[in-house]
């Protein structure tokens, strides 16, 4: 059977795995360092897409390029230009840890492409929440021999979340649960279950900033 331009794309992707988890082993260290002093701060890691997912992104069913809601081709060079082909995540106690932790960040990787407080539309809704943050790749953040692989993205994404915030994105991410098109009842759920971890979140964070332990 002959590969499919997914399939090309994804061993393109995947010939490039080692220099990329260098470059995400060196990034996880360089925030591990810099948010050594940080309170609150429940773990770091980093990871590197998964080259099917990666393929899925760049190109639809048939091969073609994905497109946007306007029609035009996402990216023309997807092994340069997909942002998150790299990413890190940190998760916090607190929703008050979210700037402290973002201003600390920002104090060792200046170059910030793209900022993202991804939060419900409306008032009177719940769901998906996390800060998502682009950032330059520095040179010193190269493992040896990127430059001479071909096309490398020059970004890599961050997430900061807490973890009421994780609690609720993951799992739903996993359920595979996108889209308007699910029946109500199970958004209904969805919904519920967003709005308690939103109230979780909320009222420790409340406990933390107005009642210390002294006052208990």
């Amino acid at each position: 059977m002959n590969p499919t331009p997914r399939d090309e794309l994804a061993d393109k992707f995947r010939s490039r795995i080692s220099l990329l988890d260098g470059a995400a082993a060196l990034l996880e260290q360089r925030v591990t360092e810099a948010l050594s002093t940080t309170h609150h701060v429940d773990r770091i890691s980093f990871r590197v897409k998964d080259p099917v997912s990666f393929a899925k992104k760049c190109l639809a069913d048939d091969g073609s390029p994905a497109t946007g809601e306007d029609g035009v081709p996402k990216y023309r060079e997807p092994l340069e230009e997909v942002e998150d082909q790299i990413a890190g995540r940190v998760l916090v106690f607190f929703r008050s840890d979210l700037p402290v932790v973002e201003a600390r960040i920002r104090e060792w990787f200046h170059a910030s492409v793209e900022t993202q407080r991804k939060r419900p539309s409306s008032a009177d809704a719940f769901g998906y929440e996390s800060d998502h943050y682009i950032f330059v790749i520095d040179e010193h953040m190269k493992p040896a021999g990127w430059d001479s692989a071909g096309p490398m993205p020059t970004t890599f994404e961050l997430q900061i979340r807490t973890l009421f915030m994780h609690a609720y994105a993951e799992p739903q991410h996993d359920l595979g649960y996108k889209g308007s098109d699910l029946p109500t009842d199970v958004r209904r759920r969805l919904a519920w279950i967003a709005a308690s971890a939103w109230g979780a979140d909320t009222q420790l964070d409340d406990l933390y900033l107005n009642h210390q332990p002294s006052e208990l």
